[in-house]
């Protein structure tokens, strides 16, 4: 009877003990339900680094969010393309992770950490305070991934890195981040033109240009460039053709509590124009050097000031201010053809122009996607100093985008000249095509090398580039493309009497082009280039 009665007593014992746990139990599942439960996330590899890219992103891409990611074995190759390089996303260390709200009864927001300072790694010729003027984060923020991504484009479209990484390390106290940038430097001092031919009217002619897009590690973009013709084709007693343009121009330049851009540019020109009676100067084939000519010296310079409205646009307003000085040289017979708008014998030509330019895309070379547009709008009047009376148009636009795993970049112009512009203010079809049907050639420096002298007052343009890769990744030979393209151009001297060029009645021209990325420049081996000599 004694164990019998036990039995009970135990039961009821337990019972009370069950009655008692329970309440706790529910209240600690009302506090954290086992299922919901985050398990603790282990701080990543020593070696593994975090930095900030798109999302996923196996390609260039500028519009995706950009999300804390890590990558442990980083390429050390340098690469020209802006895009971003493959990763593997891994969670962030406890330390970088924000507080989840469900295991936190008092975390309402996730933490914004705050950037603490930028560091550059990689360095050696470019000073990192000229670097760091052109990243948009602000210590004592909170770190903004858009801004992040916008910095690491604006790097890239300097032309002094082949490569821009990002990351994220811990700061000097919880909640505090430094960024890093890691970055490949390149040849800052560049080929930008590389110019050989021939015409009729110049049996050789050649020109180069040169640019250093980190002049004296200041920051600062310098450009040289020079084109040589010689006397022409059968006076050699005449003066030589030549063309020199300088120009300095400052990216960011500090002015109180303001930035601002500023620019200077020098031109010195020495030219002529054949004034026949048609454009292939047939009554001067056998002899071209008795053919008419319009002789033009060209001495001046233009200074610019500006500002930046966003990271990838900047507003500018120029003063341009010439010595021009004509002469008409009769042959020794036969017709003659109209003269080019000028002024002859000595003239002033002061302007004013204002321009609006945006460029957003994701590689220079040859972009993905974002588009490159402006806007420029000049005025001439005796209110300035010039003796000439006129204004002039012009809208440019560019784009990029992937197609079929290709890129696709299409292109227009839009430009319009009223008033009495002298001709090397107007339009020069030639200069627009990638080829055109007759004498014309494209101009060298605003230098005309060919037989053809009709300019005109309106211009449109519309074309279109397909690239297919060749390689990428060479340690000289950076990246090849074969890119295709098509143009079409329209021309006119005054609206509403058509085309009047060659190419504008034959607006329609094509292009095959090799294109290679260097060190020192990107060359175009173009056969429409090579057609233009030959037609």
């Amino acid at each position: 009877m004694a164990n019998i009665e036990a039995m009970p007593a135990t039961a009821a014992a337990i019972a009370a003990l069950l009655l008692a746990v329970a309440p706790v139990a529910r209240a600690a599942d009302q506090v954290a339900p086992a299922s919901s439960a985050p398990s603790p996330r282990p701080s990543p590899p020593a070696g593994e680094r975090g930095k900030v890219s798109p999302a996923g992103a196996t390609g260039p891409s500028t519009g995706s969010t950009p999300t804390l990611t890590s990558s442990p074995n980083p390429d050390p190759s340098p690469s020209p393309s802006p895009s971003p390089s493959p990763t593997s996303t891994s969670t962030p260390s406890p330390d970088l992770a924000d507080p989840d709200p469900a295991s936190d009864p008092f975390a309402t927001t996730p933490r914004a950490y705050v950037l603490e300072r930028v560091e550059f790694h990689g360095l050696a010729h470019v000073r990192p305070w000229a670097a760091r003027r052109h990243v948009v984060v602000t210590e004592g923020e909170p770190l903004d991934d858009d801004r992040v991504l916008v910095s690491r484009l604006r790097l890239l479209q300097l032309g002094w890195f082949s490569r821009v990484e990002t990351r994220v390390v811990r700061g000097s106290q919880r909640g505090r981040v430094v960024l890093v940038f890691d970055v490949t430097e390149r040849n800052t001092l560049v080929v930008s033109d590389l110019l050989l031919g021939s015409t009729r009217a110049q049996p050789v002619f050649g020109g180069l240009g040169l640019t250093q897009q980190n002049f004296l590690g200041e920051g600062l973009s310098a450009t040289g460039a020079f084109v040589w013709g010689g006397t022409p084709s059968g006076r050699p007693s005449d003066p030589d053709r030549f063309g020199l343009r300088g120009a300095l121009f400052a990216p960011d330049v500090a002015v109180g509590g303001a930035r601002l851009v500023a620019g200077l540019g020098l031109l010195w020109q020495r030219g002529e124009e054949l004034v026949c009676a048609d454009a292939a100067c047939d009554a001067h084939a056998h002899h071209l050097g008795d053919a008419p000519r319009l002789r033009t010296e060209r001495v001046g310079g233009e200074l610019s000031l500006g500002v930046r409205p966003g990271p990838f646009e900047r507003v500018t307003a120029a003063y341009r201010l010439e010595r021009v000085t004509a002469t008409a040289v009769a042959g020794p017979g036969g017709p003659e053809g109209p003269v080019p708008p000028i002024l002859l014998g000595h003239s002033t030509l002061a302007a004013l122009s204002g321009t609006w330019e945006f460029d957003g895309r994701d590689d220079v070379f040859f972009p993905t996607e974002g588009f490159r547009a402006s806007a420029q709008v000049t005025f001439a009047s005796r209110l300035v100093g010039s003796d000439y009376e006129y204004s002039r148009y012009v809208l440019q636009g560019e784009t990029g985008f992937g197609l079929l795993g290709r890129r696709l970049r299409l292109q227009a112009l839009l430009g319009a000249v009223q008033g009495g512009a002298p001709y090397f203010e107007r339009f020069y079809a030639a200069d627009l095509s990638y080829f055109a049907v007759g004498p014309a050639l494209g101009r060298a420096l605003e230098l005309n090398f060919s037989t053809d002298s009709r300019y005109d007052a309106f211009a449109a343009m519309a074309g279109a580039e397909y690239a297919v890769p060749l390689w990428s990744g060479g340690a000289f030979l950076h990246r090849g493309y074969l890119a295709l393209g098509a143009r079409a151009v329209y021309t006119t001297a005054e609206l509403g009497r058509g085309g009047r060029t060659r190419a504008s009645r034959w607006p329609l021209s094509f292009d095959l082009a090799l294109r290679v990325d260097t060190p020192v420049g990107t060359f175009n081996a173009s056969l429409g280039a090579a057609l233009d000599n030959a037609l």
